[in-house]
């Protein structure tokens, strides 16, 4: 009998596990599985808490490297590293035996299965072109119709501030209405990921969870 999936579930910075742990256990719950296992952790020792720009990223890089790491030696069989920006993922695909996925190649995977043209819709988009580069850089860039977004700080969805499910559907509907978006990747709550299947006529991919079940997909795969 094949043994149970332990996945490390990665949150890059500072105080995650607090302002976003309650979160993340509400989406893991919502793909949870008899024979499955997945550990949230963050990076307690870094200067950040919140990973908005490149610099942000690059900060926290190398630690969200070694959490992965860690997590390879307490023997997890994969880890899922959190964050859209990817901070750290290559390095540790470098090192690691074990199977990396980020976050952002997880969900344009599954946004190119259901849909030729897909859109990120997120906090700030447009502070950085982090998504743009990732795209391209994992041969998506041709099915990235846009990447639109709310000034509103990625703690304020942490938060589950009011108001956020109207700011994302406003953007989404721009995305699909003036980009050709027919699928959304999506961030913050399950509430607001809720409020955004509801209220639009397209798959709308939550991030989060795009990369815990790519993760599991992929050691069942190794273990066939």
């Amino acid at each position: 009998m094949k043994g149970v999936i332990r996945i490390c579930a990665t949150i890059p910075h500072a105080q995650g596990l607090e302002h976003w742990g309650a979160v993340h256990e509400e989406m893991i719950a919502e793909v949870a599985r008899d024979g499955v296992e997945v550990v949230i952790v963050d990076l307690p020792d870094v200067p950040v808490t919140s990973v908005s720009t490149r610099h942000d990223a690059d900060i926290v890089a190398a630690a969200h490297t070694q959490a992965a790491l860690r997590a390879e030696e307490q023997g997890f069989d994969a880890v899922a590293m959190g964050c859209l920006m990817e901070p750290g993922v290559a390095a540790a695909r470098e090192m690691l035996r074990i199977p990396v996925i980020g976050e952002a190649q997880a969900a344009m995977h599954m946004a190119a299965i259901v849909a030729r043209k897909f859109s990120f819709v997120g906090p700030e988009a447009g502070v950085n072109q982090t998504e743009l580069d990732h795209a391209r850089r994992y041969g998506f860039g041709e099915h990235l119709a846009s990447v639109r977004g709310v000034q509103v700080a990625s703690l304020s969805f942490a938060a589950e501030e009011e108001g956020l499910e109207e700011l994302m559907l406003e953007a989404a509907r721009l995305a699909i209405e003036e980009d050709g978006a027919r699928a959304i990747i999506g961030y913050g709550s399950l509430r607001v990921i809720r409020a955004m299947r509801e209220g639009l006529a397209v798959p709308v991919i939550n991030p989060v969870t795009a990369g815990i079940l790519v993760a599991e997909i992929v050691v069942r795969a190794q273990r066939c």
